[in-house]
């Protein structure tokens, strides 16, 4: 007779969704995607990466790809056809190909039914889409440009989620020059301070050391903190 030595709920995936949001173009978060990807596999989790920028994030992975996730919901392909698993067998990518971000969330439960991780990397900008995704995150990461004012745009996608989910409360990430990251990082938060409420938390820029599995371990606590709410 086999004894469980774990509760039964320990032995079901987490199913934690998890997009990463560009508030504005050429970023290069799909670095970062890839990185908490790859962080969260290394821990023996088993993660689906969907790629919802037009093959952005599978070409960062280096996965040369033929069926898409259109092709399985609009042409009959083979669900293992579509997915495309890594060197490390906890990691399988997908790419949305023409899939649509709207359509593909109601499909997002039935995908991520087998996996601990789901890392959604969507285009940049705040669709009703990209509002919608957000508040049926469990965690969320939201990456802004570092120059001038370019900050703005995610203060004004925190506010676009926040009026229909007050509780929306991403990880922020600065991306491009490290120089002037601190002080812009400081001004975002103080304008959503002042105008929104409280602020998300800022976890860092790109480049500091260990961002990737910094992150992952943030996520999981908030994950943690938003399916005991």
């Amino acid at each position: 007779m086999v004894t469980l030595t774990q509760p039964f709920d320990a032995l079901q995936p987490k199913r934690h969704l998890v997009p990463v949001f560009a508030a504005n173009n050429d970023l290069g978060e799909t670095r970062m995607t890839l990185a908490m990807a790859k962080a969260a596999a290394a821990r023996g989790e088993t993660v689906l990466m969907i790629d919802c920028q037009d093959g952005a994030l599978m070409k960062e992975a280096g996965i040369i790809y033929n069926k898409t996730l259109a092709d399985l919901f609009f042409r009959d392909a083979d669900i293992r056809d579509v997915k495309y698993v890594t060197s490390n067998e906890h990691f399988t990518a997908v790419a949305a190909g023409r899939m649509s971000l709207d359509i593909l969330l109601g499909s997002l439960a039935a995908l991520s039914l087998d996996y601990d991780w789901v890392f959604v990397g969507t285009e940049a900008g705040c669709t009703p889409a990209h509002v919608s995704l957000a508040g049926a995150a469990d965690a969320s990461l939201l990456c802004y440009s570092s120059a001038s004012d370019d900050f703005m745009r995610a203060y004004w996608m925190t506010e676009a989620v926040r009026r229909r989910f007050p509780g929306y409360d991403p990880l922020l990430m600065s991306f491009g020059l490290q120089q002037g990251a601190n002080e812009t990082a400081l001004m975002l938060i103080e304008s959503i301070k002042e105008f929104l409420g409280a602020p998300p938390p800022y976890i860092g820029h790109e480049t500091d050391p260990w961002i990737a599995p910094k992150v992952l371990l943030n996520m999981i606590d908030q994950a943690r903190l938003r399916k005991a709410a």
